[in-house]
């Protein structure tokens, strides 16, 4: 799992934020910027919000209500995940999201996990300055076990476990203690086993008394038992005696039940019978009422002959009403648009005399103000200043290369006058030529005596090497003889043949080392004659004569140069007169151009050309006035006549109906009062019809009401299977009598119990029961008699039993010693607790450290390698745990008599190759707080380079403050956190 973002809503003092993630990242930032405060965010999203039990600091924001925020990670199986958690329960609610939109919740991310809770994420891929510093503080068993549970679970809580029940045991048992619990309670057992025996002596005569004391207590329960029997039997047939008349009436009643139990009729049939005829009653009379409102009405309506002779005009009169505004409206306009004209048609006036457009009004839509004359009068503007400007460039150029043509002949001619005749220049050249050719047979000479001294050195060398030679070979050659000699007198001829063949290569080495010699002196004879061949000659004027040469040479160079140059200056003059006529016929085109532009335009000859772009714009203007001029005019026309059609057709409404007409307003005040007064008798008609309306929906609706009624009534008494309402009544008191007597059958029973019921039916009359009564108190007599003899009985051996117990009794010390027995049972059982866990702990850890521990010991001796820069070579983990360091020159040393720093050097080793080891089951980042606070700059180099190598399986996580760790960094890699004002945290 790698982390890609952190959105964090609200966390602390870190709100609405947004980091992205490498495989290698780095957080910087002062104190307080929110290092710690992302480390916990990460902690908290994977793992749940710290609780208010725990100790874990929560970060609940101060300044927002928002908490929590979301984490998206890279999974091998399920790709991008998102795991978002807020604020909710204790933990905080907890939404993970996949690629494919399934969400889930706690149990897949701690699937995504690998089922690692928070303590043993933080205890193997997350740790910090204070895992460090306490190796600092722990004895030498200690931080061998520590360092050991570092590469096995990441933690020390094993270490501390283990301690924890060694102590717990102590307090239990010790072999030579006095205060443990154990040995305790086993000394007073002892004690208690020595009263024992004494008691036990007592105990012969004392158990027949306990013995006799048990049976009696049997026998008077036994009789107590049968007693309450029939004190039990005798109260039930006191019961039957008391309530025989209630009795024989319950009887009845159930016998008169069963008659009536088959009766089928509805619950509350009567009552619903009861009700329906009254609500038919009421709802007939109310429909009566209604119909005699519905005929009064309807006698009004007749009797209210409504005069409504316009009736048919009101939409049209409401036409005309509603066109009042408009009317006025149109006069308005009308009144407007011809100011807006007249000022319209003066600016037109005003602009064709500022121009001196030689056009009338009625011609200004014929001016050419399209887009296309405007980009003619652009370009041909641009055209014509550009070629001034390049006119006026070019005379500037003109006059500067004139200047530099002079200069370049100046300089030709100085020139001219230095340089020789071409006679005695190529007499020159023939005298360098002859004395150059005697100096070079003089460096010829030099170069061939530089040879004859080599080869004499090489000479003498060679000489020295064969005299040399020739001593140790003449030795070796005498040696060989003198073997070879003793080899043939005394028969050995293997030594005799050996000696020859070392004879003969002694020989072979002889002749060529000679043979070298004489080609050395060959070779310096042949040089030394080759130097005498070659004679040295005068050459006193070669100096002089090749100076002389030389600047002649140069001088002609130069000139040749200045010659070139002039040529190409006088061609530069020749094509900017050239480019200047060209420019002249150009502008003199430009100004037709734009007197074409003019004419077309209607503008004077006279009109500077510089200033037709703001004539055009302002024709533009004229001809956009001369539309709106247009525009005004029948805008002006249309009001006019809206103003005339409106009055007509008024005036042709009031001749129709002989009304008079004067004014427009006059007539339209006349045809809203007589539209109000058709409105209000027509209101009068309305009214009466509106009330008819509901009052006939009303009649129809209470006729079908008392339909349903009357056949609610019919359905009723069908069901209970009656020919008519009599019988239906009839059935009811039936009915009503099975309910009554239901209800005394219930209060009854409830009176009389189930064993009372079953005695009454044991005896046919009541004489036969009140005999059994009698009979049964005779028996419960007697019974007390006999009963009351054997508790005197046990009174006396109770006495007797007592006497014996005067002090304790057997059985109190019996029992006490039984109760420590238990005690040290317990004791036992809870001390073979601690020490069984504790060895299963050992085994368990015995068997990690054969099978898993080698691995991490490997991979942490090259993690410990690679931070030492090899200083160390090798990690021993022994058979008591305890752990070993080999320096490279093989000196071992145990882990407390390492410096500081080399034991956060060995802890870091051993916990990255922990997560190396397990990286394949639990792919999760690595979180580091400030690792390296106690490493020098080398060895903090070569954490980082760990770190980097760690950091190509695992996503690791670095948090710091030290800016000298920042600059390993790119920026790639870095998240720079801003530090603002500290917000403490809950």
């Amino acid at each position: 799992m790698k982390l890609k973002e952190l959105h964090i809503y609200g966390y602390g003092k870190l709100e609405n934020k947004h980091y992205t993630l490498s495989d290698l990242q780095l957080f910087y930032g002062e104190n307080e910027a929110g290092k710690s405060t992302i480390m916990s965010f990460i902690h908290s999203i994977l793992f749940g919000f710290p609780t208010k039990q725990q100790s874990l600091l929560r970060y609940v924001p101060k300044s927002s209500t928002e908490y929590g925020g979301k984490i998206l990670c890279q999974t091998e199986e399920q790709g991008v995940v998102s795991i978002e958690r807020i604020k909710g329960k204790a933990a905080g609610d907890v939404t993970v999201q996949f690629e494919d939109g399934r969400v889930e919740g706690e149990e897949t991310l701690q699937q995504l996990l690998g089922k690692m809770d928070r303590s043993t994420y933080q205890n193997i891929f997350s740790f910090n300055l204070d895992g460090l510093q306490n190796i600092q503080r722990l004895k030498k068993e200690e931080l061998n076990q520590y360092l050991f549970t570092a590469g096995s679970t990441g933690t020390d809580l094993l270490l501390k476990l283990s301690q924890d029940w060694q102590k717990e045991r102590e307090l239990l048992f010790k072999k030579s203690g006095r205060k443990p619990k154990i040995n305790v309670v086993l000394s007073q057992l002892k004690d208690l086993e020595k009263q024992v025996k004494e008691g036990k002596e007592k105990n012969d005569q004392y158990l027949p008394l306990i013995a006799r004391r048990g049976s009696l207590e049997s026998d008077i329960s036994a009789m107590e038992r049968k007693k309450e029997l029939l004190s039990e039997k005798r109260e039930n047939l006191i019961s039957v005696n008391e309530n025989w008349d209630t009795l024989v009436q319950f009887y009845d009643v159930e016998n008169r039940l069963s008659v009536l139990n088959d009766l089928d009729f509805p619950p509350n049939g009567l009552e619903r019978m009861n009700e329906l005829k009254i609500e038919e009653r009421q709802t007939s009379a109310y429909l009566e009422t209604l119909k005699s409102k519905q005929k009064n009405l309807q006698e009004k309506l007749e009797s209210n002959d409504l005069d409504l002779t316009l009736s048919e005009d009101i939409p049209y009169m409401e036409k005309l009403l509603s066109q009042q505004s408009s009317y006025l409206k149109w006069k308005e306009e009308s009144s407007e648009r011809s100011r807006e004209l007249r000022m319209v048609q003066s600016k037109i006036s005003d602009t064709i005399r500022e121009l001196g457009l030689q056009i009338d009004m009625e011609n200004i839509p014929s001016l050419n103000t399209s887009l296309m004359m405007s980009e003619n009068i652009q370009q041909a503007l641009d055209h014509q200043t550009k070629l001034l400007h390049e006119q006026e460039s070019l005379d500037k150029l003109q006059e500067e290369e004139m200047e530099e043509l002079q200069a370049i002949e100046k300089k030709c001619e100085n020139l001219e006058k230095r340089l020789m005749e071409e006679d005695e220049y190529q007499e020159l050249q023939r005298k360098v030529k002859a004395l150059t050719g005697r100096h070079s047979t003089k460096e010829q000479m030099e170069w061939v005596n530089l040879q004859v001294k080599e080869a004499e050195e090489n000479y003498s060398r060679k000489k020295a090497s064969y005299s040399y030679q020739m001593l140790i070979s003449g030795g070796a050659l005498l040696i060989a003889m003198g073997f070879g000699l003793w080899g043939m007198f005394s028969g050995n001829w293997i030594m005799a043949g050996m000696s020859l063949l070392v004879m003969m290569a002694v020989g072979g080495t002889i002749f060529q080392s000679r043979k070298n010699v004489r080609k050395e002196t060959l070779t310096l004879q042949k040089l030394k004659a080759r130097a005498k061949e070659i004679q040295p000659e005068n050459t006193g004027t070669l100096d002089t004569a090749e100076q002389s040469l030389s600047e002649q040479m140069e001088f002609r160079n130069e000139w040749k140069q200045r010659v070139l140059s002039l040529e190409e200056q006088e061609l530069k003059m020749q094509k900017l007169h050239e480019r200047k006529e060209e420019l002249e016929k150009a502008i003199v085109q430009g100004e037709g151009r734009i007197e074409r532009l003019k004419r077309e335009l209607y503008l004077p000859s006279d009109f500077h050309w510089k200033w037709l772009r703001d004539a055009f714009a302002k024709m533009k203007e004229l001809v956009s006035s001369y539309e709106t001029c247009t525009h005004l005019s029948d805008e002006v026309a249309y009001s006019g006549e809206k103003v005339k059609e409106f009055t007509e057709e008024c005036r042709d409404w009031f001749h129709r109906h002989s009304l008079l007409f004067t004014t427009v307003e006059e007539a339209l005040l006349q045809l809203k009062r007589m539209l109000q007064d058709l409105e209000k008798r027509q209101l009068v008609v309305e009214s009466i019809a509106a009330e008819l309306e509901p009052l006939s929906l009303d009649i129809e609706k209470h006729s079908i009401e008392v339909g349903k009624i009357r056949h609610d009534v019919h359905d009723l008494i069908h069901v209970t299977g009656c020919s008519g309402e009599m019988e239906f009544r009839e059935k009811a008191l039936k009915v009503q009598e099975r309910n009554e007597l239901w209800s005394q059958y219930r209060g009854m029973k409830t009176r009389l119990t189930k064993k009372t019921l079953d005695t009454f039916l044991e005896f046919p009359s009541l004489e036969e029961s009140r005999r059994e009564s009698s009979r049964v108190l005779q028996s419960i007599d007697e019974l007390s008699k006999e009963l009351s003899a054997q508790q005197k009985e046990l009174a006396s051996l109770s006495y007797e039993i007592k006497t014996l117990e005067e002090g304790k009794s057997y059985s109190t010390i019996l029992q006490e010693f039984q109760s420590k027995k238990a005690e040290v049972a317990e004791l036992a059982f809870e001390w073979s607790k601690y020490t069984l866990a504790d060895v299963s702990l050992k085994r368990t850890m015995e068997l990690y450290q054969k099978t898993k521990m080698p691995k991490v010991i490997e991979l942490a001796e090259e993690n410990f390698r690679e931070l030492t820069e090899g200083h160390y070579q090798r990690i021993f983990l022994l058979d008591d745990e305890m752990i070993k360091v080999e320096r490279k020159d093989g000196t071992i040393f145990h882990a407390i008599e390492l410096s500081q720093g080399t034991k956060e050097q060995l802890f870091i080793s051993i916990r990255f190759a922990l997560i190396q080891s397990i990286g394949d089951k639990y792919p999760l980042p690595v979180l580091i707080d400030d690792g390296v606070v106690n490493f020098d700059l080398a060895r903090t180099k070569a954490f980082l380079s760990l770190l980097r190598k760690v950091a190509r399986d695992h996503q690791v996580l670095f948090f710091t403050c030290h800016p000298h760790i920042k600059q390993s960094f790119t920026d790639d890699e870095m998240i720079v956190l801003k530090r603002k004002e500290s917000i403490r945290t809950s």
